[in-house]
Formats: C-alpha cells, sequence, structure tokens
C-alpha cells in the first residue's frame, strides 16, 4: 500500500521556482528546462528521524532512508550500497605536508562506483511509478549501476554511450543485461537523445536528475558520521554532469539543518583541463557556462560538454566559499599511480581528480597542515584499466632460467615499472647521443641500468626510428627500452628478414616480396594478402616452406598507437604458436605499423625455434 504524504517533499525547478508532482516531471522542469531539486519539509522528516538508529546503527547508505524522496518501502531495490571505507592517507599526507587527508573510496560500492547510491533512489522510483523499462544516457559509470539494479528489480534497461566509452564499463554493463546503443556523439548528445526516446516509448528516463541527486547525498552523511559527525573543512570531488558534487553539499546542509552537525565544509570541484566547463565559469565569476564541443581528456566519466547540473554547482561553490580547479590528464593519470603505490587504493582516471588538485594547490600553499581534507574517489579503477596501463611500462620477460632473475636484479629493470611516463611527449635529443650518453639518459629517465648488450639494440632501435625521420620522444624511448626488456639476454636470429617491399591499393590485393637469411641461407619470396602485412608475412612463409621446422601461425594480433597524428609511434603485439601448440608473444615498436608487425612476427619466429631446437648445455 503506497501511502503519499503531501507535506513530506515537492519537486521544484532550481530556475524558475515552478513547482511540479512527480507524476508530471522528475527530470528537468516542463516550464524552462531547468534542473529541478527535491524540496523536502524538513519538520516532517524530524518527527520520523530516529537519532538513536541513525547514530548507532551500522554505516550504509540503507540507515538513512528517511531522508529519501521513497514512498512506498517495499519497492526498494538495494544492493547494499554505501558503508565505503573513509581511508586516512598517511603516505600522502607526509607527502604533501598535510595531517588530515582523507579518500572517500567509492570505488568499494557494489559496481564499483559512487552511482549506485542514487541508483538505489532512482530505480526504487521507477518502480513506484510502474515502469515498463529504462532509457539513460552515460559515459559508462552509470551504465553498469543502472543496469544491474534494472537486473535486480527486472526492468528492461536501454543505455546510450557516447562511442568510445572503456570496454571494462560496458563489458560490465553488457553482463547485466543492458542493451547498449553506441552514439557518435558526447554524452550531452546522448542525454538529449534518451530525453526524446523516453518520451516517444514512455520509458522511464533514469539519469543526472533529481532523484539521484538524493540517493548521493548520502556520501556527505557517511563522510561526517565517519568523522565523529563533524564535517571536514574541504571536500574535493570531480564534476561531470555535477550531480555528485551538489548533492554532497545538500547533505551536509541537511545534516546542519537537522542538528547532527555544526559547521559546514567548502567544497572544490575538480575537473580536467581537456573538459572544465564549470571551472571557468566559476573562476570567471560567470553565472553562464560555455559549452565545450568536443571533451578532450582521459577522465572519461567527467567528459561531459554542458553539465546539467552545472548551475547547481556554481550554488555550492558559492555558498560554500569553495574553489574549482582544473588538472592536466597527465597528473591525473601520475596521481592514479601515487595513490595505488602510496595508498593501496586503485582509481579510475576521474576518481583521482581530486588528490591531483591536492597535490596542484598544496605547491600553492593553499591548505593549512592541520585541515581536514576529504577527496571523493569515484571510481574503482577497474572500470578503466586501459588508461592506468597508460602510464605502466610493461614488465620484461624472461626465459625460465635464474641467471635471467639475476639480470633483472642487477640492472634494476623493475625501476622501469615504478617510474611510469611522465612529460611523454618530451623530445630527448636532436642528435642520437653516444652509447655512454645514451646510458646516462635511460638511468635520468627511467633509474634502470643497462648492461651493453642491451645498450646496443636500444641504439640499433633509435636509429631505425630516425632513419624513418621520427624524432624520439620519451615515451618513445620507453617503448623500445621494454621491447629490449623481452630479450636483453640476446640470442642469435635463426630467422632474419633483410628487406621488403610492398605495395598495395583500395581494389587489389597487396603484393611483398621478401629476403630472408634462414640458417646460413638467403631466400627470396613473393606473394599477395588482403593487406600489406599479410602480403608479406606470406611472402615469408612460401620464402621458407621448403626449409621450415616450425610452421607457426598467428593467433593474436594487436596494435598500439601512442599520441597522435600520422606520425605517432606504434607497438604491434603478435601471438604465434607453433605446431606441438607452444604459444609465444612479441612485440615490436616502429613509427611505421608495418616494419613494427614484420618485426614482431620475426620475434615469434625467433623466440619459438629456440624454444624448440635450443642447444643443450
Amino acid at each position: 500500500m503506497v501511502t503519499v504524504n503531501q507535506d513530506f517533499y515537492t519537486l521544484r525547478c532550481i530556475n524558475c521556482k515552478t513547482e511540479f508532482d512527480e507524476h508530471q516531471t522528475c527530470t528537468v522542469c516542463l516550464k524552462c528546462k531547468g534542473p529541478l531539486d527535491v524540496v523536502y519539509n524538513y519538520d516532517f522528516i524530524k518527527q520520523r528521524l530516529n537519532l538513536y538508529a541513525l547514530k548507532n546503527s551500522p554505516i550504509s547508505a540503507l540507515k538513512y532512508l528517511t531522508l529519501y524522496p521513497i514512498l512506498n518501502l517495499e519497492k526498494i531495490v538495494t544492493l547494499n550500497e554505501g558503508g565505503t571505507p573513509l581511508h586516512h592517507c598517511r603516505n600522502l599526507s607526509k607527502k604533501f605536508n598535510l595531517k588530515n587527508l582523507y579518500i572517500k573510496n567509492e570505488g568499494a560500492n557494489p559496481t564499483g562506483v559512487f552511482k549506485d547510491r542514487g541508483t538505489l533512489v532512482e530505480i526504487t522510483k521507477a518502480l513506484e511509478m510502474g515502469a515498463k523499462a529504462v532509457c539513460f544516457a552515460s559515459t559508462g559509470n552509470m551504465a553498469a549501476s543502472v543496469a544491474a539494479y534494472c537486473t535486480l528489480a527486472k526492468i528492461p534497461c536501454y543505455v546510450l554511450v557516447p562511442e568510445g566509452t572503456p570496454i571494462g564499463k560496458l563489458a560490465q554493463t553488457l553482463s547485466y543485461g543492458a542493451r547498449i546503443i553506441q552514439v557518435r556523439a558526447s554524452y550531452s548528445e546522448c542525454a538529449a537523445l534518451a530525453e526524446e526516446m523516453a518520451k516517444r516509448h514512455g520509458f522511464y528516463l533514469a539519469g543526472d536528475y533529481a532523484f539521484r541527486l538524493e540517493g548521493q547525498k548520502s556520501q556527505a552523511y557517511e563522510i561526517a558520521e565517519q568523522l565523529g559527525w563533524k564535517a571536514p573543512d574541504y571536500v574535493l570531488c570531480p564534476v561531470g554532469v555535477g550531480t555528485n558534487i551538489s548533492a554532497i553539499w545538500k547533505g551536509f546542509v541537511e545534516l546542519k539543518l537537522l542538528g547532527l552537525i555544526e559547521s559546514l565544509p567548502k567544497i572544490i570541484a575538480v575537473q580536467p583541463e581537456g573538459c572544465n566547463v564549470v571551472v571557468k565559469a566559476f573562476n570567471s565569476k560567470s553565472k553562464q557556462m560555455v559549452r565545450i564541443e568536443k571533451p578532450n581528456t582521459v577522465c572519461s566519466a567527467v567528459a561531459v560538454s554542458m553539465p546539467f547540473d552545472g548551475p547547481k554547482v556554481l550554488t555550492a561553490l558559492k555558498d560554500s566559499h569553495g574553489a574549482a580547479v582544473s588538472v592536466s590528464d597527465e597528473d591525473v593519470l601520475m596521481m592514479e599511480q601515487s595513490v595505488a603505490k602510496e595508498e593501496a587504493i586503485f582509481v579510475e582516471p576521474s576518481g583521482a581528480l581530486p588528490m591531483a588538485a591536492v597535490a596542484k594547490l598544496s605547491k600553492e600553499g593553499f591548505f593549512k597542515k592541520d585541515d581536514v581534507i576529504v577527496c571523493v574517489a569515484t571510481g574503482n579503477g577497474l572500470k578503466d584499466p586501459k588508461s592506468a596501463v597508460k602510464m605502466i611500462p610493461e614488465p620484461p620477460t624472461i626465459d625460465p632460467d635464474i641467471k635471467e632473475v639475476d639480470n633483472y636484479l642487477k640492472y634494476k629493470l623493475y625501476q622501469i615499472q615504478s617510474e611510469g611516463i611522465k612529460n611523454k611527449t618530451k623530445v630527448l635529443w636532436t642528435k642520437i647521443p653516444a652509447e655512454k650518453d645514451l646510458k646516462k639518459i635511460i638511468h635520468s629517465e627511467f633509474g634502470i641500468d643497462t648492461n651493453p648488450a642491451v645498450l646496443k639494440t636500444i641504439g640499433s632501435s633509435i636509429k631505425e626510428f630516425e632513419t624513418k625521420g621520427k624524432e624520439i620522444t620519451k615515451q618513445d624511448l620507453q617503448n623500445i627500452i621494454e621491447e629490449q626488456l623481452d630479450e636483453y639476454n640476446s640470442k642469435d636470429k635463426y630467422l632474419e628478414i633483410i628487406d621488403f617491399e610492398a605495395k598495395t591499393s583500395k581494389y587489389k590485393q597487396a603484393s611483398a616480396s621478401i629476403k630472408v637469411r634462414y640458417g646460413d641461407k638467403v631466400l627470396l619470396g613473393q606473394a599477395n594478402g588482403v593487406g600489406a602485412v599479410d602480403a608479406i608475412i606470406t611472402a615469408l612463409k612460401s620464402s621458407i616452406k621448403d626449409h621450415d621446422k616450425l610452421s607457426i601461425s598467428l593467433t593474436d594480433y594487436n596494435v598500439e598507437i601512442f599520441t597522435g597524428g600520422v606520425e605517432a609511434t606504434v607497438k604491434v603485439t603478435m601471438t604465434a604458436v607453433d605446431k606441438d601448440g607452444y604459444k609465444i608473444h612479441a612485440h615490436s615498436t616502429s613509427p611505421d605499423v608495418i616494419v613494427a608487425s614484420v618485426s614482431a612476427f620475426e620475434k615469434c619466429y625467433n623466440f619459438l625455434y629456440l624454444k624448440n631446437f635450443k642447444p643443450k648445455k
């Protein structure tokens, strides 16, 4: 039985102040299209509030049900969200000379993101209102969260996401049974399309609207409770659509209004430099935000061209006497690694934004040493593992030989993993350095030592890059080093590709000729293929077919592009298997994708040859 109490709450437009019943609209104002806010009768709430239970029951989002706009508690859809850790950053506190730096780790929610708090309320309301299906737009995190809760509620779920959304988020969403549509557009355009879809087909429109905000404000309740029912001095939060940071501010305001805390925190909004609509507006003291047509940031969860709840964010920053900060993608990715290495918390890039802002503001002397600072880490790093990998060099591969382990330790090859890549586009020299100078550069940039054999092969690779007309950046040098670490206990090549030529066109098959050394024989081959790489490899196999001892075949082929532009460096990874089923992986880096591909195949062959015909000691 649903009991509707008209004194409990209403929905009000934050712009024109028009009020609505939730059955009229619970998304946007029907008059001016502005964002809606849930306005409560707090005297009514106080009558229902059990302060003893609130202060003594275990921490979770469900304990605050009295403060959510839910009318029928029998309809609640929950995965036991909330109750996430407030982690005291003892190591990073020392680094930034701060005593009380905390991370609210929202990645500990059921689907790995803060969105679950809002989804608790939103999908419960969808059930209350008799929804036949749910549709919404997402940059990835909300997609997984809403899909999970819709699965529990047995409601069909349609998700519109910008093309290129991290596959980790989409895999999770698809696993929950959601129906995903990728759109060649920004999040804002996806949101507009989802709104039209909901109207046309009678679906419940989910998203960063009023009911979601009400669930997400529980972050503020928990932060205060975990600090002994006190507000911190500062709360830093990433901003995409703006709903979450607005919710956190509202939560603290409500706690003070209800007499549960004595003061309010200052709110700091953090955005990446490539998508900083709110930061620009606040710091220019403007109430008008300027759309960014093409957000450009690794922080995909906050890549929003025009934040729908931007006006709420600007109000929260003003009322809390807060601030707004932009940080670079490079600083975000470096901080993602620092948080993991110093505090053992793995966050997605957007979740690292607040800590990156703390680092920036600390250098400027913004904080006092005793300030209590809480950073909201919005999502788990497994949401977007590819971004983390961009900063983590691939570890070397060795044969099962203790001497190779000894080399790994002797030359500190683990150092390259701990350094990551900062200033990855920095050009390292204008003229190829001498071997002794190259050794110093490698140690200075990556902290590793190199033996003469490795240094020689690195030098050869550098010359190949420059022959192609490519300047060597720090990213390029790291890729070259990684490639050589896979074979730093250098072996003789049984197969060596001396040269090749390939010809291709739009409508014809590619053709290739090749010259190889196979053992003590020099052989020639020609072949056609579906593309240049296929033609060259087929020509190679043709040239050695009468002598081939392995008959290897490719099982995987991946090309990764570093930085942008036609002069970008590519890294090719190939997986090959021999006739006995033994599998090997090989990497090659070059400014030329064909050269990298052919080189990777050559390595695969030689590794497998050594595995099969390595001389016995």
